[in-house]
């Protein structure tokens, strides 16, 4: 009798890790196709802002393309930022891989107060830029030149096009005195990346494995269209 009493708790215990496992599987994937669909509504946002003049060259120039739906930065002497994203690799020029999700997040010290949020865009504009974001962690300004073009800031598309391995476009909601991307890093949510495609995927075939697609229909097409969205403006 003790030992069936035993048995019916391990077959529970047992169960209930299951069902947890799968719970959380199952919330990581409604959150990658949240943020698929989030990418499409704020790629189509910030390419047709007037205030990125020339947004719509460095995407069709870009060699991959990092879209963050909602960045969150927020301090008091300390700082922190984070949010979720996805990127998606050029194959040829109207082919794009992925997606694959990342998250972006940082801390700083220093004079900073407030709070706000953000849209943002980086465009991976060089090989080398590519290979060093998809290392477990990448620092922009450290392990990649990073270029930040905020809302109302104008730069010259064809003065600054290949400057920089990456550049940020973000518009932001709220005040915060101080803060920066400076410190900030990137890294692959390999968690979301499994619950979406059934799989992790290594630095090689995210660079080399060109049948990794899935639901980007919507996203392609914006991509290659931006020059419609900037006269839409």
């Amino acid at each position: 009798m003790r030992y069936s009493i035993f048995k019916i708790i391990f077959i529970f215990a047992i169960f209930i890790s299951n069902y947890n496992y799968s719970y959380s599987d199952n919330k990581k994937k409604t959150t990658s196709i949240q943020l698929l669909h989030s990418s499409e509504k704020i790629l189509k946002k910030l390419v047709s802002n007037p205030e990125f003049e020339n947004i719509n060259e460095y995407i069709k120039n870009a060699r991959a393309i990092l879209i963050f739906p909602e960045v969150y930065e927020g301090g008091f002497i300390f700082g922190a930022k984070g949010g979720n994203g996805l990127l998606l690799v050029r194959r040829l020029p109207e082919e794009f891989s992925g997606p694959y999700f990342y998250s972006i997040g940082g801390l700083s010290v220093g004079l900073q107060l407030g709070a706000k949020s953000g849209r943002v865009v980086m465009t991976i504009m060089t090989n080398r830029g590519l290979t060093s974001l998809l290392k477990e962690r990448v620092k922009l300004g450290v392990d990649i030149d990073t270029a930040i073009i905020k809302s109302g800031v104008g730069y010259s598309a064809e003065s600054t096009l290949r400057l920089a391995d990456v550049y940020s476009f973000s518009d932001n909601s709220g005040l915060f005195v101080g803060g920066s991307f400076e410190g900030t890093y990137l890294q692959p949510r390999n968690d979301l990346n499994r619950a979406y495609h059934g799989s992790e995927f290594s630095s090689d075939q995210i660079l080399d494995d060109k049948s990794i697609s899935k639901d980007l229909g919507r996203l392609t097409k914006i991509l290659n269209r931006v020059d419609e969205y900037k006269r839409k403006e």
